[in-house]
């Protein structure tokens, strides 16, 4: 189901927005090693790579993750139980403190901006804090599910345009080009069911251990 008024597409563009103070920017997510072992290194390898995070790690874990997690928002004890699933997939320190601290600023936005109060600990991560204000807005999933996608894939090309480096036309092509993706991406996750979910990355959890002891960092992860 589409966005249906203006103000639900604002609190969606207010959530995706660089602007919003959490501190995404400080983190690649993998993408400094991946450049730094020569997985990324042009356009082309770029697409590739993000490509497979939007296949891999978006479509197979974190979207449908993020689905569950509104819908029972208001049911304790499901809510815990996919929060469990979600916490137990970072799988390295760098991923863990990196949710952490994303969850600690988005709560302290959620307090002090928009003046409801705090519910999910920050101990739970990011994407449960994210899920459960988007289910308190009474957002749309699909419309949510998208916003995160643009996101995430933002953020790591943005990372591959300030490391590799590549130009700022070549980041919008890269992005223009995912975002073709993006749809079918978001209508397969929604109908994902609960055994087709996987967060085993091994490949991924490598590249953000790998990121400790980088000689040249730019980002925390």
């Amino acid at each position: 189901m589409p966005i249906t008024n203006a103000a639900q597409l604002l609190k969606l563009l207010t959530l995706s927005s660089t602007a919003l103070p959490v501190g995404a920017y400080c983190y690649s997510q993998g993408v400094e090693s991946a450049i730094d072992q020569g997985l990324i290194f042009d356009e082309a390898s770029s697409i590739a790579y993000f490509e497979e995070v939007l296949e891999m790690l978006l479509l197979r874990f974190e979207l449908p993750i993020l689905k569950r997690l509104m819908q029972s928002y208001d049911q304790a004890d499901e809510f815990q139980y996919w929060v469990d699933i979600y916490r137990a997939s970072r799988e390295s320190k760098e991923l863990l403190a990196e949710s952490k601290q994303l969850a600690f600023s988005l709560n302290a936005w959620i307090r002090d901006v928009i003046k409801l109060p705090v519910v999910v600990k920050k101990q739970y991560g990011f994407v449960p804090v994210y899920a459960e204000l988007c289910g308190r807005l009474k957002l749309n999933p699909a419309d949510v599910l998208t916003a995160y996608t643009f996101t995430v894939l933002e953020n790591q090309v943005l990372g591959a345009v300030k490391t590799v480096p590549l130009g700022q036309m070549s980041g919008q092509r890269i992005l223009w080009h995912l975002h073709a993706l993006v749809p079918d991406v978001v209508e397969r996750a929604l109908q994902r069911k609960d055994e087709e979910l996987s967060s085993a990355l091994p490949s991924y959890a490598m590249l953000s251990m790998a990121h400790e002891t980088q000689y040249s960092r730019l980002f925390r992860s």
